[in-house]
């Protein structure tokens, strides 16, 4: 007879055989090589693929809080922009329940460099970047990145790898073990997003991202409201 606790330890275990692999694969092999690779270990060849992002082409210039003043943003958007409540339960709201989540792409890459940093991740350390837009009365309000380490995704954590179309902020902001650090904002044009939702292709959107804590696992999440976005 197989026990509970038998089957809990094995999973645990594939979870760090699963998460050192990546960083060995990582370290030794180029993208195309890590991918034949990887594809084999996941056994999930089309959601788990080695591609750049081609949705968010330009890195923000992202700046901190405490660096770029507070009293220096409009206070109509300061009042939604810095609100550290749930984005998701805030759009349900907004849309009378009229929400969902459309996935763009959710790959294993290299995550920028100064998500790297956000996250204290090595140079050549992987993680799995996903990309959605958060619609509202099926109109896109949100474009939403999440980068998650490799070495995140264990244990409990390990779920996260297959979202579908789950909104990441629900289980983040229901996680008792969730910390949150402050914000990090930036203005980008529309042109930067190659999502064709606008004519007006110079555009500044508003973003901003921080790096939330799951029992001390570092997860980042960035947030680019779109034109459509309706603040509260």
């Amino acid at each position: 007879m197989v026990h509970s606790a038998d089957i809990g330890t094995c999973k645990s275990q594939m979870n760090h055989a699963f998460c050192r692999h990546t960083q060995l694969i990582s370290a030794a092999f180029t993208a195309a090589e890590a991918n034949y690779f990887l594809i084999h270990l996941s056994g999930r060849p089309l959601l788990y693929a080695f591609q750049a992002s081609r949705i968010q082409t330009a890195e923000p210039s992202w700046l901190s809080c405490k660096r770029r003043a507070v009293s220096h943003l409009p206070a109509k958007d300061a009042r939604w922009l810095l609100d550290t409540g749930s984005l998701t339960a805030h759009l349900r709201r907004a849309s009378e329940g009229h929400f969902h989540v459309e996935v763009l792409s959710q790959r294993w890459q290299l995550p920028r460099l100064s998500e790297r940093r956000l996250l204290n991740m090595g140079d050549r350390e992987w993680g799995l970047v996903r990309e959605v837009l958060l619609c509202c009365r099926n109109e896109p309000w949100v474009f939403a990145r999440s980068v998650m380490p490799a070495t995140s995704l264990v244990g409990r954590l390990a779920r996260l790898r297959h979202l579908d179309n789950r909104p990441l902020g629900h289980l983040l902001f229901t996680d008792p073990m969730m910390s949150r650090d402050p914000y990090e904002i930036c203005q980008l044009p529309v042109a930067d997003l190659s999502l064709g939702i606008s004519p007006d292709s110079e555009k500044l959107l508003w973003g901003r991202r921080s790096r939330f804590l799951l029992s001390q696992h570092p997860i980042m999440v960035s947030e680019i409201f779109l034109p459509a976005f309706c603040p509260w």
